[in-house]
């Protein structure tokens, strides 16, 4: 958050509304890293690709098929529930 910085503390300068564009995504992505952290904490296929379908970049079941079997693939060793 952009402020002025005074003596007597921090004012906050006022922040200009995103346009829907923006705010859409920034939606979407703060969504995916939301499930991606579920993911990577309690573990599980379904969870990991729950994520990726919800990553704006990929949302095609067998695209986020794919990069869930490769991220499992190439990361089995740091994911003890995938051993």
């Amino acid at each position: 958050m952009p402020a002025v910085v005074r003596a007597g503390g921090l004012e906050p300068l006022p922040v200009p509304s995103l346009p829907d564009d923006m705010t859409g995504l920034i939606s979407a992505v703060a969504g995916y890293e939301r499930l991606a952290l579920d993911a990577a904490v309690h573990g599980g296929r379904d969870r990991m690709l729950r994520a990726m379908l919800a990553h704006p970049l990929v949302g095609q079941v067998d695209r986020a098929e794919k990069l869930t079997d490769l991220l499992m693939a190439g990361n089995r060793r740091h994911l003890a529930w995938a051993r």
